[in-house]
């Protein structure tokens, strides 16, 4: 597994739960069944904002870059390896919530997607980041 993502307070975060995995199938006569895979849910998706963030140095309190997502996705080889976030990305969240998205603790990330950089002006960039929550066997 990588490194842990750089420890930037988002300014915005978008997360949804995992479901437990299952398929529906539907007779020849109608009648609808479910059949369950696991008992642990997959799927979590968790989107990250930062706006108004340096390029390659840092603005006043902000603690990172927008080089600094880029060379991390990177350094994961794009989509494909998987790393931990820091308690940072989860600052400002009610304790309990927090509990709820980072359960279990076996829970790696890793990118959904190639990050969004937004130039904004000279020197300052919005970065939007999508990962997938994956369990550890």
């Amino acid at each position: 597994m990588a490194s842990k993502f750089p420890a930037i307070r988002p300014t915005s975060r978008t997360f949804t739960m995992g479901d437990y995995p299952s398929k529906t199938y539907t007779s020849l006569s109608g009648a609808i069944f479910k059949r369950a895979f696991g008992n642990r849910q997959t799927g979590y998706t968790l989107n990250l904002t930062f706006r108004n963030i340096g390029d390659t140095s840092e603005l006043r309190s902000l603690s990172g870059t927008a080089k600094q997502i880029i060379d991390h996705y990177n350094s994961v080889d794009g989509t494909y390896d998987k790393f931990n976030l820091p308690d940072r990305m989860f600052a400002g969240m009610d304790d309990g919530l927090e509990t709820l998205i980072q359960a279990p603790s076996n829970i790696s990330w890793r990118y959904a997607a190639p990050p969004q950089v937004e130039s904004v002006k000279t020197g300052v960039s919005t970065v939007i980041v999508s990962f997938i929550g994956e369990l550890d066997a």
